[in-house]
């Protein structure tokens, strides 16, 4: 097996400890390859035909996989890169990826970055936010599906063409037989359209055309953040980021030995691409593509323990809601045996949720924290360690993280160990910033600390607790009440799989503090209930939800975290609706977030003149009405 360049073991008394020594030896040294195309090459090198990838397309349990070896893979990127320099792409470029979760998306978005700029983007997008993203970027090329293999993308990437005016070619990704090359799907544009894969292998794969060489202080990626509603944040992510952090990770998860990782995380994802994707490539592990759609395929968490037993996994990287769906799938006659560790992040997890987990799976979880700006890592779990349940481990080594007071873009205190604070980060993962200098300005603090906008407080062990989110503090009559003391309750309730609070807007209080539940499947509770569980279980009276619904699922984000603003749309409509209806006024509410203007509620009279009484009425609620005739 190859050892990654200094393995953190369990190794000393204290985590804290364990990290500095790491330190020692200065980063330069210890991870010299600064890009994500050198360290794309020394795994095909290193690892040659050992497999690099695995594509399965329905998850069906007799499937037969296609797979590429490294040796193949590091071909394939560099074939990619010289596609693209010949197509004019230079190291400023941006290639913007709309696919689904492919080998040709691995390919295309290392071979991108090896040549100009990656912009992988969510093709669930609407055109809209797709376009701006691209407008943004200032796209030259773009890499999609074939229209055959998807109707909804085929009309978008058809007003791609019609609105992005720096557009020079489309590459075209062919899988499963399809054949067609629709040349029709360019209207009058002169947009150049090419196979991906007939155009690729006519490129050399021994060398890089492109001059000069790549640097790690050179843009690898633009992740968009956000964006499912609102204006998307173009993050920019640097090759020494990116290089940096899937190393980091190989040496945290190297003593899980060379095994498979299942990734069905999106690849438009920084938790996908550096965690699950070039993290796996680093420790010669073999990267399990689950299907086109990943853990939107049903048969993606159905089959899941039976893939655990036939890839030997030993541990696997998610995210809590997809834990939590994995705990109703039963383990069956499946052996998971080899099961040892999961990663879990992207949101928080509750301890209620992590012991059921551990028990069941009988594996440990290890909780981390990170973001698309902090290229997925902020802090971990140090193997051989005991870390509180409620911590998600330690800083990351040659990385500086403090929670401090704020106020504007000035850091006004530093935290003592046990004070909340906002979570402020520094280091070598820390992105150079958003695209658009308006987003930037508002990222930074003192002009060098990163804003999180979570909070958090750090034990005297250095392990970190986060406590919520800045922006989503329910504030209760000018009382800050924190969703998680509501959530930490219910999930206790032996009936409760999820459950998510939320401020409801309030004529008198600004807003009141409501729940959204998701049961477990053979469980069953009423909402009365639950909530005279609520005032037995939390202490802080404010914090008692003035409301609960029981719903079927939680709206999802793409790669699994709960969506928020979805939640408050929900209880924003409920809220007018209830004062209305009271009122007797008949009408039809729409709530819709809008990040410049706020909460904005769409009224439909069926009485146009109750318009004005409607106004009078909803006054005091932190809402802007408007109204559809």
């Amino acid at each position: 097996m190859y050892t990654y360049p200094g393995e953190i073991k369990g190794l000393t008394a204290s985590a804290l400890t364990n990290i500095a020594e790491f330190e020692k030896q200065p980063l330069e040294q210890r991870f010299p390859i600064d890009t994500s195309y050198g360290l794309i090459r020394q795994a095909g090198s290193l690892y040659g035909t050992n497999v690099a990838i695995e594509q399965l397309i329905t998850a069906d349990r007799d499937e037969q996989p296609s797979s590429m070896s490294f040796s193949q893979f590091a071909t394939r990127v560099t074939q990619t890169a010289n596609l693209l320099v010949q197509l004019g792409i230079q190291r400023t470029d941006t290639v913007s990826i709309l696919l689904p979760n492919l080998t040709e998306n691995q390919i295309a978005l290392w071979g991108s970055q090896a040549a100009g700029i990656a912009n992988p983007i969510n093709p669930f997008l609407q055109v809209e936010h797709i376009v701006e993203i691209m407008n943004a970027a200032k796209s030259k090329l773009l890499i999609t599906l074939a229209p055959s293999h998807s109707t909804e993308l085929g009309a978008k990437v058809n007003h791609v063409i019609e609105q992005v005016p720096t557009l020079e070619s489309i590459l075209i990704v062919r899988y499963q037989g399809a054949s067609d090359l629709d040349k029709s799907v360019l209207g009058n544009s002169d947009v150049n359209l090419l196979d991906f894969e007939q155009a690729v292998e006519k490129q050399p794969g021994d060398a890089l055309s492109c001059k000069p060489a790549i640097q790690g202080k050179d843009i690898a990626l633009y992740f968009h953040t956000g964006g499912t509603t609102g204006r998307p944040k173009i993050a920019q992510l640097t090759h020494a980021n990116v290089a940096y952090t899937a190393q980091i990770y190989a040496a945290y998860n190297q003593h899980h030995g060379r095994t498979a990782v299942l990734n069905p995380l999106p690849l438009f994802h920084v938790f996908g691409v550096i965690a699950a994707s070039l993290g796996g490539f680093v420790q010669a592990r073999t990267v399990v593509l689950m299907t086109p759609d990943g853990f939107r395929n049903p048969n993606v968490v159905k089959n899941w323990w039976y893939f655990v037993e036939r890839y030997r996994v030993s541990q696997f990287v998610t995210v809590p809601t997809i834990l939590a769906a994995l705990l109703e799938v039963p383990i069956a006659n499946n052996d998971i045996g080899c099961l040892k560790y999961i990663s879990c992040g992207s949101a928080p997890l509750s301890i209620a949720l992590k012991k059921a987990c551990e028990d069941k799976f009988n594996a440990i979880i290890y909780n981390g924290y990170g973001m698309t700006e902090s290229t997925c890592l902020i802090s971990r779990c140090i193997h051989g360690f005991d870390v509180p349940a409620e911590t998600v481990g330690n800083r990351i080594p040659y990385t500086r993280v403090i929670t401090a007071h704020i106020e504007s873009n000035k850091l006004l205190k530093v935290c003592e160990p046990g004070e909340p604070g906002v979570i402020l980060v520094k280091g070598p993962n820390i992105f150079k910033g958003y695209l658009n200098p308006q987003d930037d300005a508002k990222a930074w603090i003192d002009d060098q600390w990163f804003n999180t906008g979570d909070v958090g407080i750090f034990d005297d062990n250095g392990y970190l607790k986060i406590t919520g989110r800045a922006k989503d503090l329910i504030i209760r009559g000018g009382h800050n009440i924190e969703p998680q003391v509501i959530e930490t309750a219910l999930v206790q309730h032996s009936a409760v799989s999820q459950a998510v609070a939320i401020g409801q807007p309030d004529a008198y209080a600004g807003e009141i503090p409501v729940a959204y539940v998701c049961l477990k499947g053979d469980q069953r509770t009423t909402e009365s209930e639950l909530l005279a569980f609520c005032k037995s279980h939390i202490a802080e009276r404010a914090a008692v939800p003035k409301r609960l619904e029981i719903i079927d699922a939680l709206p999802l984000t793409a790669v699994g975290k709960v969506f928020k603003p979805s939640l408050r749309n929900m209880a924003t409509e409920y809220a007018i609706d209830s004062v209305l209806t009271e009122s007797g006024i008949q009408t039809t509410v729409k709530a819709e977030f809008d990040p410049q203007r706020g909460q904005i509620i769409t009224i439909r009279l069926s009485h146009p003149s109750d318009q004005a009484k409607v106004i009078d009425l909803l006054a005091g609620f932190p809402v802007i009405v408007q109204f559809n005739e």
